[in-house]
């Protein structure tokens, strides 16, 4: 395998930072690429986002006719990467980037494409999708939420959970039962919600570090048109397939690298500042973190070989998920051990390392084993499907 970059990615990353240097001030860098969000940072994401679309760097993979590039994997992982090493603003819109979007160039209709495609790709609309429940998460199958054809409308009732962004959200690709008369995956529909109409009810869920970045929806009797069906009524299931496919791989392997390789830097100064570096025990968990993050990038290098190989990732997906997670938390470990007594100040306390990231860092990293699938159902998937074990 070759890590270089080629000539022509070398140009497209060079073009990139010359972009970043003229188009980033210093003031909207972040003091950490995963800075948490307040209405502050929200407006200027939204900023950002609109200025990267003037450059064409967000929505990379698009066809050109929508704003895209039609890049390839790699340019797509040569910008994510350039924009955390720069420090950039989180990208604001990215369910509708990542997931609505592919969704509705490959599902939607040419009406839903011109309607929605460029407010999405502008940060102009904000999406949220509506898809895990209280008893449907892993298993989107189970889900109830009905959507009942009245005439030319949908009538939505039912409620979703885990909805990120759903507080500021101007539409929801949701997931709803449209046919009850059929096996349970054959009955599900993707429809196009405005968030801002009459029946929606928001209610954000508060974290262990105080925030809230999920939320709560309920839908009551919410009219959707009918033409805001994506595909035909039933592709529900199918297309959100689509789109799960996308939240794992090489793309979320490297961001995890770039995120985890600033956390460990600042660990490591932390460390030698308590003369920890000396100690063999920590020095020994620091390089095994160190070992890790590199593993963790290798095996992105790995899925973008497959893929740029045309070979389908599938169930190896699983690994990146279930090796990222177990090795947030095990960091997130070692620096509250680094930290000692210190990791009791609280959040918003002024002598608090690093601002109070890594308590908060800490806390949230509680939730990386279930958010996004499970380590047990990662570990079924590995078992079953990579490894060939019986059931």
């Amino acid at each position: 395998m070759d890590f270089d970059l080629t000539e022509s990615e070398r140009r497209f990353r060079d073009d990139l930072r010359d972009f970043l240097d003229r188009n980033l001030p210093l003031e909207w860098r972040s003091r950490h690429p995963k800075e948490p969000w307040t209405d502050e940072r929200r407006d200027l994401a939204r900023r950002w986002q609109a200025k990267l679309a003037e450059g064409r760097y967000v929505a990379l993979d698009w066809p050109k006719e929508w704003g895209g590039r039609e890049a390839s994997l790699a340019e797509r992982i040569i910008v994510q990467t350039e924009l955390i090493r720069a420090r950039a603003p989180r990208i604001i819109g990215h369910v509708g980037l990542d997931l609505v979007g592919p969704a509705l160039i490959e599902h939607g209709t040419d009406a839903q494409k011109k309607r929605f495609l460029e407010n999405m790709r502008t940060s102009r609309e904000l999406w949220c999708q509506g898809f895990s429940e209280p008893n449907a998460g892993s298993d989107l199958g189970g889900l109830r939420t009905r959507a009942v054809l009245e005439g030319d409308h949908y009538v939505v009732s039912g409620q979703k959970v885990w909805t990120s962004v759903a507080e500021v959200a101007d539409w929801c690709f949701l997931l709803a039962r449209t046919n009850t008369d059929v096996k349970k995956h054959a009955g599900i529909s993707a429809l196009l919600v405005d968030m801002k109409q009459p029946g929606i009810d928001v209610r954000p869920l508060r974290q262990l570090t105080g925030e809230a970045e999920f939320n709560e929806v309920f839908f009551d009797n919410v009219r959707v048109p009918k033409e805001n069906v994506v595909g035909r009524p039933g592709d529900g299931w199918k297309i959100a397939m689509g789109i799960l496919a996308h939240e794992r791989g090489p793309m979320w392997a490297f961001m995890f690298h770039g995120y985890m390789t600033e956390d460990l830097s600042q660990l490591l100064a932390l460390a030698k500042r308590r003369g920890l570096d000396r100690d063999p025990v920590f020095r020994q968990r620091l390089a095994r973190a160190h070992g890790d993050i590199e593993i963790m990038r290798l095996l992105g290098c790995r899925s973008l070989t497959a893929e740029s190989r045309g070979e389908h990732l599938g169930p190896r997906t699983s690994l990146e998920k279930l090796f990222g997670s177990e090795l947030s938390q095990r960091v997130r470990e070692l620096a509250m051990d680094v930290l000692g007594n210190e990791a009791l100040v609280g959040l918003d306390d002024e002598r608090a390392a690093w601002e109070g990231r890594w308590l908060r860092f800490y806390l949230f990293s509680r939730a990386d084993t279930i958010m996004g699938g499970t380590s047990e159902v990662q570990r079924t998937v590995i078992a079953h499907q990579l490894l060939g074990l019986p059931r």
